[in-house]
């Protein structure tokens, strides 16, 4: 069940949904929205991920191979 809830849009957004039929604008504006939801989550989990990456120290590229070699006879 949605909810519904009352929201203050600048005049030239409203252009643009107002020429939306009114049936779909709730459609039009949840798609924007879950976009704009999956798009911050990815860029917060970007961030997360740099700063983990800042904190740990730095491998070679011998030592990732042999990580990687490790793990693959092991079976993974």
């Amino acid at each position: 069940m949605g909810k519904r809830i009352n929201i203050m849009i600048d005049e030239d957004t409203w252009r643009v949904l107002g020429k939306i039929p009114a049936g779909a604008r709730s459609r039009a504006v949840n798609e924007a929205l879950r976009t704009w939801v999956l798009r911050r989550r990815r860029n917060d989990a970007v961030n997360e991920l740099y700063a983990l990456r800042a904190q740990l120290p730095a491998a070679s590229t011998a030592e990732l191979s042999r990580w990687i070699r490790e793990d693959r006879e092991q079976g993974h």
